[in-house]
């Protein structure tokens, strides 16, 4: 069973897309905070603007260095980190720019000069969040501060709190404006991507584990089908020699039986027997004795018919059953099977030895019954070894044999 693998990364177009965004976002905060430095000097302490100038450069460094780090294979737990300090990076430049209230503005009216540094300060704070925001969440972060800054600066003059509306509804209107045309918010879609991800992932683990698992149920049911076979086997044919078992043989009879008892027909019934076949066991072992067994049932089946029936009737014995077949006929098919039989030799302990067997042929009569049948052949057996072995005997030749030797 092959499963699907998931290979996946970020959308890396939109991530460099982003970086591209940044830089320029960069640019235009830093283009912003010359442009605010220069307009200040007239009226700012040039310490007090030196020391702005460097914490928002400071900071845009930072966070435009902190972007290197980010890994397009980034798992989950590391994306969450690298969205955790890209948080505190924005908080960082959020508070860099709003601390412009207290560097550059004086408490007090505010002159022309101070008013176009504070509005041009809400409309580029406000282009940098969107542009240099992974995020929603990460505007606001880097917008808060700024708001806040405001909020304070103007505290400490109530008569001008109308700037603070001026300053903040400025602040969010440009915010609002920006986002509306340039929405790069790169983590919620990288997030996205990890949650189709972990989706895809998971569907891809049950997929599997349903193709294992019907996998293992085709395993199980093959063996379940061999099982059956076997069994199958076991119940209809001899373990040693692969042919039919005795019990097969009597349901087989039975049911031909059956039939002729309804339409009689020409039937022949031959038992067969492995010549000396005790002495070849004390001889050279039973495994040997197995061997020639297996041989003798095997060159039987191959003899014979398709519409004949071989079995092992019990020891060496075995039980051929010949349908649809006439005495001379059925004679002259056992006795090219002897002469077979007697023409095989048998390799045994390094020695080539020869095996002989000998056959008893019985004819269905109308009225017999199974074991009559069988008895007759038996008695055929019997003469066919009495006769000197390796030769084939019907039953009404050692009926006329017993006859003649009575008289």
């Amino acid at each position: 069973m092959a499963t699907e693998d998931t290979i996946h990364q970020f959308n890396l177009s939109i991530f460099e897309s982003y970086l591209k965004d940044v830089r320029t976002g960069t640019v235009s905060s830093m283009i912003s905070l010359a442009f605010l430095t220069v307009i200040s000097m007239p009226s700012v302490d040039k310490t007090m603007l030196a020391l702005w100038f460097s914490f928002v450069f400071i900071t845009a460094a930072i966070k435009y260095y902190a972007y290197n780090f980010f890994n397009p294979e980034f798992d989950a737990a590391s994306l969450a980190k690298f969205e955790n300090w890209h948080l505190v990076l924005q908080a960082l430049s959020g508070l860099a720019w709003g601390s412009a209230c207290f560097f550059l503005l004086k408490t007090g009216d505010l002159n022309g000069n101070e008013s176009l540094v504070l509005n041009m300060l809400c409309v580029l704070v406000a282009y940098s969040a969107v542009v240099m925001s992974a995020s929603s969440t990460g505007m606001l972060t880097f917008v808060t501060p700024i708001i806040a800054s405001m909020l304070i600066y103007f505290a400490t003059d109530l008569t001008h709190y109308y700037w603070w509306f001026v300053a903040a509804l400025l602040l969010a209107g440009a915010s609002a404006i920006f986002g509306k045309t340039n929405k790069k918010h790169v983590l919620s879609q990288v997030e996205s991507q990890l949650l189709n991800k972990r989706y895809i992932d998971e569907l891809n683990r049950i997929k599997a584990n349903v193709q294992r698992a019907n996998l293992d149920l085709v395993k199980k049911n093959e063996a379940l089908v061999i099982a059956q076979e076997r069994l199958r086997m076991l119940a209809t044919n001899d373990e040693l020699t692969q042919v039919f078992n005795r019990r097969h043989a009597m349901t087989y009879l039975e049911k031909v039986f059956a039939e002729l008892r309804r339409r009689p027909d020409d039937f022949v019934l031959v038992l067969a027997d492995i010549d000396h076949f005790k002495s070849i066991n004390d001889r050279y072992g039973h495994p040997a004795g197995d061997l020639v067994l297996r041989g003798f049932s095997k060159m039987l089946k191959e003899q014979l018919r398709q519409v004949d029936t071989v079995a092992r009737f019990g020891g060496e014995e075995l039980l051929i059953m010949l349908p649809k077949t006439k005495e001379l006929e059925a004679k002259a098919i056992i006795q090219r099977l002897c002469d077979a039989v007697a023409a095989q030799p048998y390799k045994l302990q390094g020695q080539s030895v020869k095996v002989t067997s000998s056959f008893g042929l019985a004819y269905y009569q109308v009225g017999d019954t199974i074991e009559k049948l069988i008895e007759r052949a038996d008695q055929a057996l019997y003469h066919a070894k009495k006769s000197g072995r390796n030769n084939v005997k019907t039953y009404y030749e050692a009926d006329m044999a017993a006859y003649i030797a009575a008289v």
